[in-house]
């Protein structure tokens, strides 16, 4: 039985990394590069504010940026602790999930979905379709 739970263990360990922390680390990691760029691009369009990005933007790196750091802390505490073969699984679960989400850093319709969720109330729709509908 204990055979069981170690595997079990090194499983979950897999999964967290792949379907959590990459995700959370590439989803930090966008909000200071392409998300970054689309909202300026979204200024130079006229589509929002200078002012709004700046009040809004910031707080949304530090928050991606300190879960980034909780979560991945998370999963080194808990692979150091399921040692022997818990930092191998959560390292292949994590890069295997990188390599999976990486579409998370590039320009694309998820970029757009992400800003929309972003800066809720505080752009013009209509310019931003129109725009989608020329650059995607």
């Amino acid at each position: 039985m204990q055979g069981f739970g170690i595997l079990l263990l090194n499983a979950v360990l897999t999964l967290f990394g792949f379907f959590a922390v990459a995700p959370i680390v590439l989803s930090a990691i966008s909000t200071f590069g392409v998300q970054k760029r689309f909202a300026q691009a979204m200024i130079d369009e006229g589509i929002i504010s200078a002012e709004d990005v700046k009040r809004i933007l910031p707080k949304k790196q530090l928050a991606g940026a300190v879960i980034a750091i909780i979560v991945v802390a998370a999963l080194a505490i808990a692979a150091w602790r399921a040692a022997p073969y818990g930092p191998i699984c959560a390292t292949v679960g994590t890069v295997l999930g990188l390599v999976k989400y990486r579409k998370v850093l590039q320009f694309n319709s998820l970029t757009v979905q992400r800003f929309k969720n972003t800066f809720k109330d505080s752009f013009d729709a209509d310019k931003l379709n129109r725009y989608v509908d020329k650059m995607f």
